[in-house]
């Protein structure tokens, strides 16, 4: 299967960030994406996944995705079909930046911790988490060490 970008249309790489705040993936898999073998844009796509999980699962359950997918669909959005339930929440909350309120008909309900939370509030602390996330795998796996730290 053919695996495509992550991108979003919103990269700051160019502007010197390590971690894209739009994608979330490092400037070195942006540069390098095209030459990616499919098992190596998996991987990518796959931690994605993952940290996105970490984040949404602390505000949101997702109780019927037959009505995530119609909220998705209906309002034009993208999303992945091969991507669990957690990323399509994230790519609804992204792509509305949170200016939703009837959740229960988009198929999800608000953990305890997100309660009394509007939309764009929940939306800022995913996106802000979601990065913070992605900055802490970068900086644990690829920054090298300086040489007086060893």
């Amino acid at each position: 299967m053919r695996v495509t970008t992550p991108c979003v249309g919103l990269c700051s790489t160019t502007y010197g960030d390590p971690v894209c705040r739009g994608c979330k993936r490092f400037a070195h898999e942006i540069v390098d994406w095209n030459r990616y073998a499919e098992p190596q844009k998996a991987a990518v796509i796959a931690r994605l996944a993952a940290l996105q999980a970490q984040v949404v699962l602390r505000y949101f359950d997702c109780v019927d995705v037959r009505l995530l997918e119609h909220a998705l669909v209906s309002a034009g959005y993208r999303y992945r079909l091969d991507q669990p339930e957690t990323s399509w929440v994230y790519d609804l909350m992204r792509q509305s930046q949170g200016r939703l309120v009837h959740w229960a008909e988009l198929g999800l309900r608000r953990t305890p911790e997100a309660e009394g939370m509007d939309g764009p509030t929940l939306w800022a602390l995913m996106h802000l988490e979601y990065l913070a996330l992605s900055e802490a795998h970068y900086e644990r796996y690829f920054v090298q060490p300086l040489s007086f730290e060893e």
